[in-house]
């Protein structure tokens, strides 16, 4: 872990202790989404995304704990499952701010999107993966 710690901003040495030193679980989802095409032609993204974080306790009982750190969105042409490296169909993936419940993110894309992802590729322990990818 040293040596993690030494090449890792001390901003995230908290997410580091989360993901070696305790048992932290989420619940990741895609409440809604919608996007629109704007007059210069790319595409406005609207999506309403969920996070819980849970922390589990040496009794085994989960409790519900605050979120505040960085988890990838991303905005796609195909299903995320379908991506290869290097294809075009990544129109977005970038880390956001996560650090209430319920957080509305808005997003600009120079294609049609088809599909997107919070924690796409499944960087979280996340026990319901299905609703982390939402079809627009």
């Amino acid at each position: 872990l040293d040596e993690i710690y030494k090449v890792t901003p001390a901003e995230y040495h908290r997410l580091v202790d989360d993901w070696f030193k305790r048992v932290i679980t989420y619940d990741l989802g895609i409440e809604e989404s919608s996007y629109k095409e704007l007059a210069n032609g790319t595409y406005e993204v609207t999506v309403k995304v969920k996070a819980k974080r849970f922390k589990t306790l040496e009794n085994g009982v989960t409790q519900s704990i605050s979120i505040n750190e960085p988890i990838k969105i991303g905005v796609f042409s195909k299903h995320p499952s379908e991506v290869k490296n290097n294809d075009n169909s990544i129109l977005y993936y970038q880390s956001n701010r996560i650090n209430k419940e319920i957080t509305e993110v808005k997003i600009i894309v120079e294609e049609k999107p088809t599909h997107i992802a919070i924690d796409p590729y499944g960087t979280r322990s996340d026990e319901n993966l299905v609703d982390n990818v939402f079809k627009l």
